[in-house]
């Protein structure tokens, strides 16, 4: 699997974007990242999980406009602590994984 931590945090391609621009552009990959997450528990047998990631990535996708114009250091924060959910999620997977009968 890719790191797409890296892709989450990875600035916008267009040099000359604004900084909220580019913090949308941040926070449509991270709802884009948590739905492919959410997808990939189909079938895991806990709907529980699944179901708690897709309430995150609602309320992450109507905030969007409210967390791309907070100040620095609230932005910085919440990216972190995104970064820090999908690299638990990523372990989760992994490890639900090494104990999957194919």
């Amino acid at each position: 699997m890719s790191d797409i931590v890296a892709d989450l945090l990875r600035l916008s391609e267009d040099p000359n974007a604004d900084p909220r621009t580019r913090r949308r552009q941040t926070m449509e990959r991270l709802v884009q990242t948590l739905l492919a997450m959410a997808d990939a528990e189909i079938g895991s047998g806990d709907a529980q999980h699944r179901h708690s990631i897709i309430h995150l990535t609602t309320i992450i996708r109507e905030m969007t406009g409210r967390i791309a114009e907070a100040d620095d250091a609230t932005f910085s924060a919440i990216v972190r602590e995104a970064a820090m959910l999908i690299r638990s999620l990523q372990r989760r997977q992994a490890d639900a994984a090494r104990f999957t009968v194919h």
